[in-house]
């Protein structure tokens, strides 16, 4: 979902530009993707250019909701997008994705097997993984003084000023009912009413909603408790010995990004090639070991950097994963946690 700061392509700008050095070819030799910032590198890209003649073009987002909206108004050109797993459910409903061809995915035996056929995408008939981690939160231990293991911490009036929450709807309402015993993909209005209420008593100790630099925010001391996803904490974890990350007890997201072809891809072959291409253990791999997140695919482990496999933040055990929950489809009562999301934001 997740889980992004600075892109290594360059900066903003470069996302309206082909990369410098793919050379000719014709319109089929294209591919427009529409990823989340921080989620891949040029040197991967340019490597695919080269293998297959394609260029690619890129533009960046920070929100599931950003996809929806740009596949939903007709009016995108992107070949490629890569949704989290609720966001997949939906796009599939509202028809704007279009089946995958398993005949042109070779790769598609490298899949993890616990992550083939998700309840999102039965068969992985539009979707096939791409990156996978949790949303828990992070904090700064000297500062706190405390070891901290429960969503409780981010409602503690103790770090008053010294919270940061994620700018995103679906998390903030997620930690409040599981901090409230409840489950985050609820559809009771009197619990949603209850995690608001909360998320409006929590307003005053959030020193900012973040969702593209919570990491960096941690780390230079503004914040000691930082809500955030799971790849870019376990880094700022890496860099700084006194900071830890958190999956609390109560449970937490986990998500998966996943590569999809929208129904308005012009370039359906080119974007097959490039779904294939990582699905390659080799491929992939790279991106894990400079993004941090773990991906789902058996073949990459062998290119992983050993100390990322090893670590409960990226891979947390089996036991850790059964108390954490994919975000699902809310329906009719999206709109009421949208209402009451305006609410707190307007405190």
């Amino acid at each position: 979902m997740k889980r992004r700061l600075q892109f290594w392509i360059g900066c903003a700008a470069v996302s309206s530009l082909w990369f410098s050095g793919c050379g000719g070819g014709d319109d089929d030799k294209r591919l427009n993707v529409y990823i989340w910032t921080n989620y891949i590198t040029q040197e991967l890209l340019d490597r695919f250019t080269a293998q297959t003649g394609i260029r690619v073009k890129f533009d960046v987002y920070d929100s599931n909701e950003a996809v929806l909206e740009k596949l939903a108004s007709g009016a995108s050109d992107y070949d490629i997008v890569v949704p989290t797993d609720y966001m997949v459910r939906i796009l599939i409903k509202q028809g704007l994705l279009v089946p995958l061809d398993h005949g042109r995915l070779t790769n598609l035996g490298n899949i993890t097997a616990k992550f083939r056929n998700p309840p999102f995408d039965p068969d992985n008939a539009h979707s096939v993984p791409y990156l996978w981690g949790t949303t828990g939160f992070a904090y700064n231990k000297t500062k706190v003084g405390a070891a901290l293991d429960s969503w409780a911490a981010v409602f503690d009036e103790r770090w008053k000023g010294r919270i940061l929450m994620l700018d995103d709807m679906r998390e903030c309402f997620g930690a409040a009912l599981r901090v409230l015993g409840r489950s985050a993909n609820s559809t009771n209005a009197t619990e949603l009413a209850a995690a608001r209420d909360l998320l409006i008593k929590q307003k005053p100790l959030v020193k900012t909603y973040n969702s593209s630099d919570f990491a960096g925010i941690l780390r230079s001391g503004d914040v000691w408790i930082a809500h955030g996803y799971n790849g870019e904490l376990a880094k700022a974890c890496d860099e700084d010995k006194n900071l830890a990350y958190v999956i609390p007890k109560e449970g937490c997201t986990v998500w998966m990004d996943n590569l999809c072809i929208p129904k308005s891809a012009r370039h359906v072959e080119a974007a097959h090639t490039f779904i294939n291409y990582m699905l390659e253990g080799k491929n992939i791999a790279a991106v894990v070991n400079a993004t941090s997140y773990a991906c789902a695919n058996d073949a990459a482990r062998l290119f992983i950097k050993p100390a990322l496999l090893a670590d409960p933040a990226r891979y947390p055990d089996e036991a850790t994963v059964k108390r954490c929950d994919f975000l699902d489809d809310l329906g009719e009562s999206l709109q009421l946690r949208d209402r009451y999301w305006t609410e707190v934001k307007a405190k």
